[in-house]
């Protein structure tokens, strides 16, 4: 029974051992100088601080998206290529190089296409297709895009058709 008793007296003295400070009331001068320093502290930090170089996501999507554009791009050269009833073997044919102007709302400002297709038939087939073009709405100066489309006649489909009948 004695040594449950001291062992208690040991655990008691060792659990309220020593007082290390700052356990009092901090009085209002104290609590204010406290917060005036963290203060300090922390200004310098944010004098130090660069910044993040990364961007944030809205500031990405604000962009221009050039791999969206490029897959609608793709989808409209699809329509461009064949131009159904206007490409034939007796106009021009090869690769269309086009020029077009995105606003700032996605939708295509201008649109041009270089010479032997400028002002034929089969250009202003694949200008149409082109201007249908919409992107995601951007931030920043309207962005001009160069495209490639390549202009093929193909054979007439509709006659073979007419005679499997």
């Amino acid at each position: 029974m004695r040594k449950v008793t001291l062992g208690f007296a040991f655990l008691f003295v060792a659990a309220c051992g020593p007082s290390y400070g700052g356990q009092g009331v901090k009085t209002p001068e104290e609590i204010v100088a406290e917060q005036e320093q963290m203060g300090a502290e922390q200004e310098a930090q944010e004098k130090d601080y660069q910044g993040s170089a990364e961007e944030t996501d809205l500031e990405k999507k604000a962009k221009f998206d050039k791999k969206q554009t490029e897959l609608e791009l793709k989808r409209a050269e699809r329509s461009g290529e064949t131009c159904p009833g206007v490409v034939t073997e007796e106009g021009p044919t090869g690769t269309a190089h086009v020029t077009l102007l995105f606003a700032n709302d996605g939708h295509v400002k201008d649109a041009s296409i270089a010479a032997p297709f400028e002002g034929t038939q089969v250009g202003n087939c694949v200008l149409n297709a082109m201007k249908a073009v919409i992107v995601p709405r951007f931030t920043g100066p309207e962005e001009t895009v160069e495209w490639e489309v390549h202009v093929e006649a193909k054979a007439d489909d509709s006659a073979d058709d007419k005679k499997k009948k």
